[in-house]
């Protein structure tokens, strides 16, 4: 049954005050959003950058680059105002992590998108997960009928990883049915076969490439 965070009871309550929280785990409730991202860089790349409201914002990046935003998120909302929009955070849910440290990682991820969005900002929620197994709780308090973000990273390294990335992108369609599907990396063909709501762009370590083969 949904119920409502009214106690401050540990240190980051703060980002959930307020907050539906629903699901086996009490992730709190997203916002849905319609929109599409464009001209998408890194936090790290974005905070180095000089005009931050060009600029979509992603964390598909290695956790330790935006862990400060989890420790003290109110430093840094002045600046995710300026920015065009954000894709939430992504802390990461490796396979050889306990269940536990993985739904942290998750519920993590909902806490600064439900904070975000408290403060006005366009934020679009993302999908982490490693086994099957964790699509009991994993897509709880995301929004339907809402674009929705996953990334490649880590996924097209052998076949388990890339079924695991079909599979949970199918489950996410099955159950939030996304306006659009933002994928970060690809693109997956097996996924335009079978969906039309799929945008890709490029993810940090293409676009890295890509800057070292044009800079020579």
């Amino acid at each position: 049954m949904p119920r409502l965070l009214k106690e401050k009871s540990f240190k980051y309550s703060k980002y959930l005050e307020g907050a539906e929280l629903v699901g086996s785990e009490g992730f709190p409730k997203i916002s849905p959003t319609q929109s599409i991202p464009e001209d998408v860089i890194s936090f790290n790349e974005w905070m180095a950058n000089g005009h931050p409201e060009k600029y979509w914002v992603d964390h598909f990046v290695d956790d330790y680059r935006f862990n400060c935003v989890y420790s003290n998120c109110d430093r840094y909302l002045e600046r995710y105002r300026k920015a065009k929009g954000v894709i939430g955070t992504d802390f990461s849910a490796y396979r050889n992590m306990p269940a536990y440290r993985r739904k942290d990682s998750v519920g993590k991820n909902r806490e600064l998108d439900f904070y975000l969005q408290q403060n006005g900002i366009d934020v679009i929620p993302v999908v982490s997960y490693a086994y099957p197994r964790d699509f009991e709780w994993c897509l709880d308090g995301l929004p339907p009928n809402s674009s929705i973000a996953m990334s490649t990273n880590g996924s097209m390294q052998n076949f388990v990883s890339h079924e695991m990335f079909i599979e949970g992108a199918i489950e996410v369609q099955k159950r939030l049915h996304p306006s659009h599907l933002i994928i970060a990396g690809g693109p997956v063909p097996e996924l335009d076969a079978l969906f039309d709501n799929i945008v890709y762009y490029l993810n940090f370590s293409q676009r890295l490439s890509m800057r070292r083969r044009k800079n020579g």
